[in-house]
């Protein structure tokens, strides 16, 4: 419920709940290959014609661990 999600925030924030110290979070984080696709210019998406679009496979483990929003913000 988004009307919740304030004094959710405000809680995670002034107590640590839900987030992970700097070291448990540097942990979740695995080395991984990127994946490269390449678009054709449809008209319709602003594309670079030399960069890709890159994508990392599980590069993150969102386990039975922290809240994920906040891995991923403190990584």
């Amino acid at each position: 419920m988004p009307i919740l999600e304030g004094p959710k925030e405000y809680m995670q924030c002034a107590t640590g709940l839900g987030r992970p110290d700097k070291d448990e979070a540097a942990t979740l984080a695995r080395p991984r290959k990127p994946h490269l696709v390449r678009f054709k210019d449809d008209g319709l998406v602003p594309n670079h014609p030399r960069w890709p679009f890159v994508i990392y496979k599980g590069a993150v483990d969102l386990g039975e661990g922290p809240d994920p929003a906040a891995v991923i913000e403190d990584l």
